[in-house]
């Protein structure tokens, strides 16, 4: 989990339990006030246990019947409470999550995260990349019949056979990570035809998974470039270290002498010399990809063993939805 996220959700967790406590604490001085007889119960209650400890620590063993004369006391408690118009639990302890009583954690010798914490720090990774907004676009709601089924006369292969199947590489590489035969994969096609879904989805199921990913716009990542060249910031740090890394639409970002070959061969060697995931999508072809960037940046994304490439090819789905 990225170090950053876990400390804001651990501090919202902890906002989370002063919330709880000051609640309790309310509910408890609202039956002191208002319900004297409950509150006589209450007190009963409290003396009860600590007199029985008090006696199992002397030596006095004469506690047998604790469980039966506690379980009264609750029952005449919660007939009290409703008999007043307040739910049986009214007096329970407050947990947003009950399994792990709003610590984010289960477990005492070994702590591990409870479901409530990966579910929001999931929240969180999809928030900063940017995937809460609209329908979500994941392999579950993938629909191929959206898809033009034609052949094309030169191949015999259709439009939507030939995006299932790079679907498939797709959601195979997702679901097989870290442990992928091809580390990089390289979407090319024209605009429109589903690259940037099928990378949002791959996105929803890593993050599902469990993985650390980042997602960013090549022009987004030209300005972090940008920033630490004339900066002197190391701004593309979190791109060169994230385990799993989007680049959405190489080539629609501005060319800047000095920057931008430079910083994304930079970018991709580092990478690849770590041995990270790196995932492409881009409307150009590998020509124009070598003509755009040089035959150094090209031959790192197009490296047999390394990289596999995905071509789509059709009309513009967008046009076809309307």
């Amino acid at each position: 989990m990225r170090e950053d996220l876990l400390n804001e959700l651990e501090a919202e967790y902890e906002v989370q339990r002063l919330a709880n406590e000051k609640t309790e604490a309310a509910r408890r001085e609202r039956i002191r006030q208002e319900f004297p007889q409950i509150e006589a119960m209450l007190s009963r209650r409290e003396e009860m246990i600590f007199g029985t400890v008090r006696k199992i620590f002397s030596g006095d063993t004469d506690a047998a019947n604790l469980t039966e004369q506690m379980e009264e006391l609750n029952r005449g408690i919660r007939s009290l409470l409703r008999q007043n118009g307040l739910p049986e639990d009214y007096l329970a302890p407050v947990y947003r999550c009950e399994k792990c009583r709003d610590t984010g954690y289960r477990g005492d010798l070994i702590r591990e995260p409870c479901e409530c914490l990966t579910a929001l720090y999931q929240k969180k990774i999809r928030e900063s990349i940017g995937l809460q907004n609209g329908k979500p676009e994941t392999f579950e709601t993938f629909d191929e019949e959206l898809i033009p089924d034609t052949p094309d006369p030169a191949t015999g292969i259709s439009q939507r056979k030939q995006t299932v199947f790079v679907r498939n590489v797709c959601e195979k590489w997702a679901d097989s990570y870290p442990d992928t035969e091809i580390r990089d994969l390289l979407l090319t096609g024209q605009s429109g035809l589903g690259k940037t879904f099928l990378l949002h989805a791959m996105v929803h199921r890593l993050i599902a998974r469990g993985h650390n990913v980042l997602m960013v716009s090549a022009y987004h990542f030209l300005q972090m470039a940008r920033k630490s060249y004339f900066d002197a910031e190391n701004g593309v740090q979190e791109l060169m270290e994230v385990p799993v890394l989007m680049l959405d639409d190489l080539g629609s970002e501005p060319m800047m002498q000095n920057v931008t070959i430079e910083q994304l061969f930079h970018l991709l060697n580092e990478r690849q010399a770590r041995n990270l995931c790196t995932i492409i999508s881009t409307n150009l072809s590998l020509e124009e990809l070598r003509k755009r960037y040089t035959e150094r940046i090209v031959s790192r994304l197009n490296h047999p063993k390394r990289c596999m490439i995905l071509t789509l090819d059709g009309q513009d789905l967008r046009k076809l939805e309307r």
